[in-house]
């Protein structure tokens, strides 16, 4: 077995999630245009218009920032027209973005940054692999986590989204690691685990909402229910290498 020398991880219900959540957000941008949106039916069209918390892209595209921006406005458009709203006006999607990116919006897990300390004490790459729109590395700036990343493989960016191999690849060479080498770490079983067992990466699949057991995920991926359970996994990986 190849030492441990990076962990992948995703950013939303890994990292942080927006606060209280998604469809919170989205409420915000309705009342600003006078409009009331039920909470539950909204999280209902949101989680099914959005694939792998992403685009639902199965091959490549553009990877600008109004190819994000476009993306996400005509999903967004569908997930509404699903409740009987719109269509909106463009504007109403360029301030929903903004929403977005106001940090008292996002809570951060408490359990994320002790443990991205103890991942930088151990001497590992740490990079971000995440399905976002454009605006992640200024996001993750504003809530200065940026400076726990080596790197960010924003989606949007790279012009693939997880499960595809291409946004991992890309972070491989940016880690400057063979697949053996790294972890990781997110909450979607075929985005993530499945994306990273496609390339030859160890996934670990986090469930912060209790969704799966055991029994849901593939042979050899470890299930945890937080970030700081990642801890003996990464030091079991350490130390069956320095005893290699």
């Amino acid at each position: 077995m190849k030492p441990l020398r990076a962990v992948f991880l995703d950013i939303g219900d890994t990292v942080m999630r927006p606060n209280p959540s998604w469809e919170h957000v989205y409420a915000i941008a309705f009342e600003e245009y006078g409009m009331h949106v039920e909470i539950d039916d909204l999280r209902g069209a949101l989680r099914r218009a959005y694939h792998h918390g992403g685009w639902g892209f199965s091959d490549g595209f553009e990877p600008t920032e109004e190819t994000s921006f476009a993306r996400t406005m005509e999903i967004d458009r569908l997930a509404l027209s699903e409740l009987g709203i719109g269509p909106m006006p463009e504007a109403f999607f360029r301030r929903l973005s903004e929403l977005f990116l106001v940090t008292s919006h996002w809570h951060i897990f408490p359990d994320v940054l002790p443990v991205l300390d103890a991942l930088c004490d151990r001497g590992l790459v740490i990079g971000a692999v995440s399905n976002w729109v454009w605006q992640l590395p200024e996001l993750m700036h504003s809530l200065n986590l940026v400076r726990h990343f080596d790197f960010i493989a924003a989606s949007a960016r790279i012009g693939f989204e997880k499960p595809n191999p291409e946004i991992f690849q890309w972070a491989l060479r940016e880690a400057q690691c063979a697949p053996s080498e790294v972890i990781h770490v997110g909450d979607h079983l075929d985005a993530d685990v499945l994306g990273a067992l496609g390339v030859g990466i160890s996934p670990v699949l986090i469930d912060r909402r209790d969704r799966f057991t055991a029994s849901d995920v593939p042979d050899g991926t470890r299930l945890i229910r937080s970030l700081a359970e990642l801890l003996p996994i990464v030091d079991q990986r350490l130390a069956v290498a320095s005893h290699a």
